[in-house]
């Protein structure tokens, strides 16, 4: 058997598509996948919709098809479906380790390095087309090949994943977690930047540079028409 398609003990179970005559509604799902996750780890609360909403923007700087924009805003809800997994979050839950120093541990980062496969096995059996059901599975490559969980390089790893892969670095950096405080979008673009060609594609990583730039021209702009509404206030 492929180790791939073996049971996991612990694994969580999902109902898949078809199961009492219904259909699957994606929306029910990403949702009920969501709160799951913030239960499971509470620091992360609204990380998948900002992924969802900087993975959009940079498919439209991309040009990406409308189906493919559909489907890039459902992958970043999903794509850590498999940390639901009862044996990954009972290790990390129980670990002593903060930060990103429990991917030092060997059972920690075998354990985690996981959630892809397990994640797009379940998306496999909840029906979700095929370049879903891969994005899900490749967003921890990189794109020099050194990543998880098969390898892939270059322009092997599927699109979606190469832009959910930027997204989420992006979101990550930027925010505060429990053992470190959160980049500026320009300290994160600068990290991302220094790692394109090396895990992020050096093709995608412009559709953010142009994202934080536009970003912080209607931030500075707003600034300006607050300033200047105020001194019209004034001179009256």
């Amino acid at each position: 058997m492929d180790a791939d398609k073996m049971p996991v003990e612990g694994e969580t179970t999902f109902i898949g598509p078809g199961a009492g005559g219904r259909r699957r509604n994606d929306t029910v799902v990403m949702g009920a996948v969501q709160r799951r996750l913030e239960t499971l780890y509470p620091y992360m609360k609204g990380h998948w919709q900002r992924v969802s909403f900087e993975a959009a923007a940079m498919g439209e700087e991309l040009d990406l098809s409308q189906e493919s924009l559909d489907q890039l805003r459902v992958c970043a809800y999903l794509m850590d479906i498999g940390m639901i997994d009862e044996t990954i979050h009972a290790l990390i839950k129980d670990s002593s380790v903060t930060g990103v120093d429990y991917m030092q541990n060997a059972d920690m980062r075998r354990a985690v390095e996981r959630h892809p496969v397990i994640g797009a096995r379940k998306m496999e059996e909840l029906g979700f087309a095929r370049p879903i059901v891969l994005a899900v599975r490749h967003h921890h490559e990189w794109y020099n090949g050194w990543g998880y969980p098969d390898g892939l390089s270059g322009v092997a790893i599927p699109v979606l994943a190469r832009v959910l892969s930027v997204a989420d670095a992006f979101v990550s950096i930027t925010s505060d977690r429990p053992f470190r405080t959160g980049c500026t979008p320009n300290e994160a673009l600068e990290e991302i930047v220094g790692f394109a060609g090396v895990q992020f594609d050096p093709s995608v990583v412009p559709a953010l540079e142009k994202i934080v730039a536009q970003k912080e021209y209607a931030t500075e702009s707003l600034i300006d028409r607050t300033l200047d509404l105020a001194a019209d206030e004034l001179e009256a």
